[in-house]
């Protein structure tokens, strides 16, 4: 067996220990613990969270069995996410398992409809009539905002401790129909809409709308928007190709044309760009020393990377190489 590099990240900050040792800590999803492993088939990590103060929920500690096998490394986790970056760097990515904070001075909600009686009491939505009764942990410490009807629905509106929107609508059933949260979320009486904020460099807002098929409201379409007036350029050159990455990410081609010399831009077709890339899931940094380089993910398990360099002319990609 190989010597292999792992590099060990998480999203929120968190102590890791492997087969009962501590290895290292991260405080942010930035940093990773290097270390080597060989000459073992398995190891067991631990994660312990660095609790800080969180308004919305709270990491949790959890354990995850990391298999080796012909020098890959492998978990069935679902809350461990593992890519292999090549030449025996493997990096693997902690998702946390969070629970909602439940703090005891949260003012109660109470709001009457017609028949309906609702409540929120710490983490509690209670909807109820003379004859039905619902309860639902809520998945997130929210601010009730208002519940009213619309149309054949009853909708349920609050604020995360972090400000996005929470919806949550019931038929008059007293039915789960959909529970969500996004950065904007609206109902028409037919549709639910959201926006999520992508946070990637050109500042795009991800849009999918949920249509009621008879029971629930089930993805209908998505689509792209920014959610600026007008995309944000790439802080320097250096951005450039990370930028044009992203946009092809999420099929902005005109976006990503504009990153392109106009010679290379001519000479492709979306098909070309679509083909050459493949479905990669998200744009990294690689781990060669070459800031030109930047690697895509790909599914699997463990995920695993291509290499792309990029040439710039006049602040524009003229040339984009496959790197074994």
């Amino acid at each position: 067996m190989s010597k292999l590099i792992v590099h060990l990240c998480s999203e929120t900050p968190a102590i890791f220990m492997i087969n009962g040792k501590q290895v290292g800590f991260v405080e942010n999803i930035f940093q990773s613990v290097d270390i080597s492993i060989s000459d073992i088939s398995e190891f067991l990590l631990y994660i312990y969270p660095i609790i800080e103060t969180n308004e919305d929920d709270v990491p949790i500690s959890f354990s995850a069995k990391i298999d080796i096998k012909s020098n890959k490394l492998f978990s069935f986790n679902p809350n461990i996410c593992i890519t292999d970056y090549g030449k025996n760097h493997f990096k693997i990515e902690v998702i946390a398992i969070k629970i909602p904070s439940i703090t005891q001075n949260i003012t109660p909600f109470y709001q009457k409809i017609d028949e309906f009686a609702f409540s929120v009491i710490k983490n509690t939505f209670t909807a109820q009539t003379n004859s039905e009764h619902f309860n639902y942990a809520l998945p997130y410490k929210v601010t009730p905002q208002n519940i009213k009807k619309v149309g054949n629905f009853l909708v349920f509106n609050a604020k995360t401790a972090k400000n996005q929107d929470y919806l949550l609508v019931l038929n008059k059933n007293l039915q789960l129909c959909f529970d969500g949260v996004a950065d904007k979320i609206e109902f028409d009486g037919a549709n639910v809409i959201t926006l999520q904020n992508i946070k990637d460099i050109a500042q795009h807002g991800l849009v999918t709308t949920y249509k009621f098929n008879n029971h629930n409201f089930a993805k209908d379409e998505q689509y792209s928007v920014y959610t600026q007036t007008e995309p944000i350029s790439p802080a320097n050159n250096k951005a450039i190709a990370w930028a044009f990455m992203e946009a092809v990410n999420i099929q902005n081609f005109a976006l990503a044309r504009s990153y392109l010399h106009p010679n290379l831009s001519q000479s492709l077709k979306d098909e070309h760009i679509i083909a050459f890339f493949g479905d990669f899931l998200e744009v990294t940094q690689s781990f060669e020393d070459n800031e030109q380089i930047l690697s895509l993910v790909y599914a699997g398990n463990p995920r695993f990377v291509k290499n792309y360099k990029f040439e710039l002319v006049e602040n524009r990609i003229f040339n984009i190489d496959t790197i074994e």
